[in-house]
């Protein structure tokens, strides 16, 4: 019968030394604490650039915002971002609401194709070329305060635009004056305008005509 077990197996084996085992368990250590020390110098680094941009912009704070609360401070952020966006819009739709520069391209030259009836929020407005680039143009329209109203337009072209002088109930005690613009759009159909009082061509309202069909 065999031996189940020898002296040789039975024989016990050396323990590793202290040295040994504190590398052992020191190492890993070591690399963690590596490791949070880059991540913490990576976030320290993070929060100069973040509080570098706040100094910067809160220059352009007022006193009074300042001392909001984090809450607070984000409602009305979200406020003066809103009407930044609404001076956007606003500065946006002025544009095309004042008289446009003319643009002096073959394909917008509208000689000899602006004479007959358009539509205005004045009502009908008929205007006529006498040549010589001379423009002649006469509308009606009532109004609560001065009743019925006559007007007269007469101005100059040059490529797409009119530049006119227009008069209202002439003669009359509530007789009005003032001066004008119109830019007729691509094919001549349509035009974008404003008019004034006095020397001005725009500080009293907007004109937008359409061609009526003939």
């Amino acid at each position: 019968m065999q031996k189940l077990w020898s002296s040789k197996s039975k024989r016990s084996q050396p323990l590793p030394s202290e040295e040994k085992s504190m590398e052992v368990s020191i190492e890993p250590s070591e690399e963690i604490s590596d490791n949070r020390e880059n991540n913490t110098d990576d976030s320290r680094l993070q929060v100069n650039h973040i509080n570098f941009y706040l100094q910067g912009f809160s220059k352009y704070i007022p006193e009074p915002i300042k001392n909001l609360s984090w809450e607070n401070y984000g409602n009305w952020l979200l406020f003066l971002l809103g009407i930044g966006g609404i001076s956007v819009v606003a500065n946006w739709g002025l544009q095309y609401l004042t008289a446009p520069e003319s643009t002096p391209t073959s394909t917008l030259v509208c000689k000899s194709k602006i004479s007959g009836d358009w539509e205005t929020p004045f009502g009908k407005v008929n205007l006529q070329e006498k040549g010589n680039d001379y423009v002649v143009g006469h509308y009606e329209y009532s109004n609560f305060e001065r009743g019925k109203v006559q007007g007269k337009l007469t101005g100059k072209q040059a490529n797409n635009k009119i530049t006119f002088d227009w008069q209202e109930n002439l003669s009359q005690p509530d007789q009005k004056q003032g001066k004008g613009v119109f830019i007729f759009g691509e094919g001549c159909t349509e035009f974008y305008g404003s008019y004034g009082i006095g020397d001005s061509n725009n500080n009293f309202g907007n004109w937008r005509g359409y061609r009526l069909s003939k």
